[in-house]
């Protein structure tokens, strides 16, 4: 579409496009996140962001601004692991077997 055209979104045409393009990027990212589900490498850098994230920590309300902050790190660790679960459900597990490993070796 030209940068003078406006974009009609009773368009039936361009309605099926948007979701063409909406089904690949979907196809795209999912294929991404199995890539790093099935490296143990990506395994281990996206459990370091869920820890980092205290997804799996107890809820602390402090009543101030401390609060909001941790609120919003739990909202990324809750997508990446709905992210997780929408790709590869049985990874998550595979994740917490590898860190149990890591933590009883070293």
């Amino acid at each position: 579409m030209s940068e003078d055209e406006t974009e009609d979104f009773t368009d039936p045409k361009q309605q099926r496009k948007r979701k063409k393009k909406h089904q690949l990027q979907e196809a795209r990212e999912k294929e991404d996140m199995s890539a790093m589900l099935n490296d143990p490498h990506g395994r281990r850098v996206l459990w370091r962001i869920m820890e980092q994230s205290k997804l799996l920590a107890p809820d602390m309300f402090t009543g101030n601004s401390t609060t909001f902050y941790n609120l919003g790190k739990r909202d990324l660790g809750l997508w990446l692991y709905n992210e997780i679960m929408g790709s590869e459900p049985k990874a998550f597990l595979t994740m917490m077997n590898d860190q149990l490993q890591e933590s009883n070796n070293g």
